[in-house]
């Protein structure tokens, strides 16, 4: 309970001072990914991207073909 006391009483720029010191600490404990994990995690990213924009673009065009067939029937 004490310490919650102190680190309520700090004033602003000891709190900024912890706040950069514990984002320097966390920051050394990350697990950056090599250069292969990077293209890898890359190419499956834009592969995944390329499906879905084809998939968006078939199902698009076959419902707007489907739509435009039935109010041409609908219209006669």
């Amino acid at each position: 309970m004490a310490q919650k006391a102190k680190a309520a009483k700090l004033n602003v720029f000891a709190r900024i001072s912890k706040g950069l010191s514990d984002i320097r600490n966390e920051m050394k404990r990350v697990v950056w990914p090599n250069r292969t994990e990077v293209i890898n995690s890359s190419v499956v990213v834009i592969v995944t991207l390329l499906f879905f924009v084809a998939f968006t673009f078939i199902i698009d065009s076959l419902s707007s073909w489907l739509f435009i067939d039935l109010l041409a029937k609908i219209g006669r």
